[in-house]
């Protein structure tokens, strides 16, 4: 299978009628999943490449979407429209199911290493979000900490694999996977606009740091008003938020290329270096 096909691969395991009918659920993080693919592909074990370079991503894929899927659940005990309920359970029931079909698939490939291995990394990953909840309403988080923290919880479910991959190109996978982890997280970020994100959002603790002491309670009842993105606007105009991720994005693509151009393996580095697509593509829209 072609690294391409994984989302591809994906649909027969999350398109479900009634979910796409009523709610909206993660995406299938296939930039990650394409990367794990590529590295795995040069391991030395032929069982792996025959085997575990397609399922690994994929049921990996699956769980991302899972817990993604679950922190889109609206907590709020406000009174909520019949149509918005079923959404809210939904959202619980398909992230359930796509963590079902990360059991069932391992298991049936009798990979059941790797599901120990995967729920380890869900249990840390758990842990991680609770510790970022419970900084999101500590002063002190800066906007780089929440950007670095939140990256983590990107990354914890494929460093699974890292044993699995060849020791001549490990940690070029981990540094890819930091700076791919990083560059998606800054491309939702910029393309969010208004939209609420499950610890808050960047731009709110970047406009905090910014701020004057004075002035950051008024701006934090302003990112909970009514008409919060009228707020935001002026965010934008005052503060240059979109300006400011754009710029990160182009420092993490420029390191990614820098890097890249350090690794003898010139097949794999030409394979990695198309995954940035997507990402260049966005920064010269914004």
């Amino acid at each position: 299978m072609k690294p391409y096909r994984l989302l591809e691969t994906s649909k027969k395991y999350t398109e479900y009628d009634m979910i796409q009918k009523h709610t909206e659920v993660a995406a299938f993080p296939d930039v990650r999943a394409r990367l794990l693919f590529l590295f795995l592909s040069k391991a030395g074990d032929s069982r792996l490449q025959e085997n575990r370079e397609e399922l690994f991503p994929l049921v990996t894929g699956l769980v991302q979407m899972a817990l993604d899927t679950h922190d889109r659940i609206d907590t709020s005990s406000e009174y909520q429209r019949e149509e918005q309920m079923r959404s809210r359970q939904l959202n619980v029931l398909a992230g359930d199911y796509f963590s079902s079909r990360f059991y069932e698939l391992l298991a049936r490939a009798g990979e059941i290493d790797m599901v120990a291995r995967l729920s380890e990394a869900i249990c840390e990953n758990n842990r991680l979000k609770m510790d970022l909840y419970e900084q999101a309403n500590d002063a002190s988080l800066t906007a780089d900490h929440y950007m670095e923290a939140s990256i983590q919880l990107k990354m914890q479910l494929f460093l699974s694999f890292t044993s699995y991959i060849d020791n001549s190109v490990r940690q070029l996978w981990e540094q890819m996977l930091y700076l791919f982890s990083r560059c998606e997280w800054l491309a939702a970020e910029l393309k969010a606009g208004s939209n609420v994100q499950p610890f808050g959002e960047y731009g709110l603790y970047y406009v905090l740091q910014q701020s004057a002491p004075a002035d950051q309670s008024r701006l934090k009842m302003e990112a909970n008003a009514d008409d919060s993105a009228r707020y935001r606007q002026e965010w934008e105009a005052r503060y240059g938020i979109n300006a400011h991720l754009e710029q990160l994005l182009q420092h993490s693509l420029a390191a990614i290329g820098e890097r890249l151009q350090q690794e003898d393996n010139t097949e794999l580095a030409a394979a990695v270096s198309e995954l940035t697509g997507s990402y260049a593509a966005l920064v010269h829209q914004v």
